[in-house]
């Protein structure tokens, strides 16, 4: 009887030690959880740019009646760090410009009619207007 304490007692400690890896494992590093801070602003490109680089901006874009172009929109925290965001999208004036998807961190924008609109892209309660859309 004897003989059979020791195997059970050394597999505990072995399930005890597994258990406390493996948590050990799933806890990020603290550099990782420090890394980018909160939403402090929002940046919007045009054309499809990647997270963390940087393109031309999206203000002043020009869209042709039928066109369409791509817009791109990342977030920043108070050290200027890339955070990954989904804004939602909205055009001051609907029936100048469609944008779709609605949502999302790359959208196309469709000129539908001549004139001059903004485009408002928001996510955790932090917006950036796009001024002078225009549409030729």
């Amino acid at each position: 009887m004897n003989n059979l304490k020791l195997p059970v007692v050394f597999l505990a400690s072995l399930l005890l030690a597994a258990c406390s890896t493996d948590l050990r494992k799933k806890v990020p590093p603290l550099e990782d959880v420090l890394h980018a801070g909160p939403l402090a602003k929002i940046v919007v490109y045009s054309g499809n740019v990647a997270l963390g680089q940087s393109g031309p901006s999206a203000d002043g874009i020009t869209l042709s009646i039928g066109g369409t172009a791509a817009l791109s929109a990342q977030g920043r925290d108070a050290n200027n760090r890339p955070i990954k965001i989904f804004p939602a999208w909205t055009a001051s004036k609907p029936e100048l410009i469609e944008i779709t998807p609605r949502t999302g961190d790359i959208v196309l924008v469709k000129g539908l009619r001549e004139g001059t609109a903004e485009i408002v892209a928001e996510y955790d309660g932090v917006k950036k207007t796009i001024e002078y859309v225009f549409i030729k």
